[in-house]
């Protein structure tokens, strides 16, 4: 069985099963990280994609001092804040609109009530 590595439709190499496993130039594992770490592809996918182990993308990014637990902690932090501001932004409004509607109400009691 023959299989073809790819990385943005380049063809890099060939390899039969049950030949030594291929070497990678410095080149393709640089590119296969970007898919990582530039343009957020999930690891899985991405070795998926370029037909390569995993586990051989994800000791390359180790290697490299990535950590892709750290980017993902941070990724739903991030996520989290823009909740949160959204949130922030939501209730103001509401609170703007009450503030509104109490001012009516004020002024609404002042007319009934005057003689």
């Amino acid at each position: 069985m023959e299989w073809k590595q790819k990385i943005e439709g380049e063809k890099y190499m060939t390899n039969k099963k049950g030949s030594a496993p291929p070497r990678y130039d410095e080149e393709f594992k640089k590119g296969a990280m970007a898919l990582v770490t530039e343009k957020g592809m999930p690891l899985k996918s991405a070795a998926k994609d370029l037909g390569i182990c995993p586990d051989t993308l994800r000791s390359w990014l180790n290697a490299s001092g990535y950590k892709p637990a750290e980017v993902a902690k941070q990724h739903r932090a991030d996520s989290r804040q823009k909740e949160l501001e959204a949130e922030i932004k939501k209730l103001r409004k509401q609170l703007a609109e009450k503030d509104e509607v109490i001012e009516i109400l004020k002024k609404s009691v002042g007319i009934l009530s005057q003689p």
